[in-house]
């Protein structure tokens, strides 16, 4: 079901003393020069909920790439440097690069969370199999 719009008049009028009066009534203006407003239905109120939302998301996706992009050298001298950029491109030896990198502690997950025992062992595994 559509929800029903109802059409009400807004008047609008200046008393003698200079104070705005507003009514759906004609009726107190007592003479003095009434103008009538014409009201437009509100927006619909999920439209704003909904653009506010992904502004925030947008805004919480800034903060991320923002706290978890890889610092410059100059703020992270005790970070080994990397040799693959936290990336393979599937061939041995940028396997065996990201492996090296992962156990050196040169890079990190992309979403910032740390390096874990597994991380740890499938890059040793990795190591044994993709550097020769």
């Amino acid at each position: 079901m559509l929800p029903a719009f109802s059409q009400a008049q807004v008047y609008k009028w200046v008393d003698a003393q200079g104070k705005t009066h507003y009514s759906e009534r004609k009726e107190g203006s007592e003479g003095n020069k009434l103008t009538e407003l014409k009201l437009t239905p509100a927006a619909s109120a999920s439209q704003p909920a909904r653009d506010w939302e992904e502004e925030e998301a947008q805004l919480r996706r800034r903060q991320l790439e923002k706290q978890y992009a890889t610092p410059p050298a100059s703020r992270a001298p005790d970070r080994p440097k990397s040799l693959s950029n936290g990336t393979e491109d599937g061939s041995d030896a940028s396997r065996c690069r990201l492996a090296r990198d992962i156990l050196s502690g040169a890079v990190r997950h992309a979403n910032g969370k740390p390096l874990d025992q597994y991380d740890r062992e499938v890059a040793e595994n990795d190591v044994r199999r993709f550097c020769h």
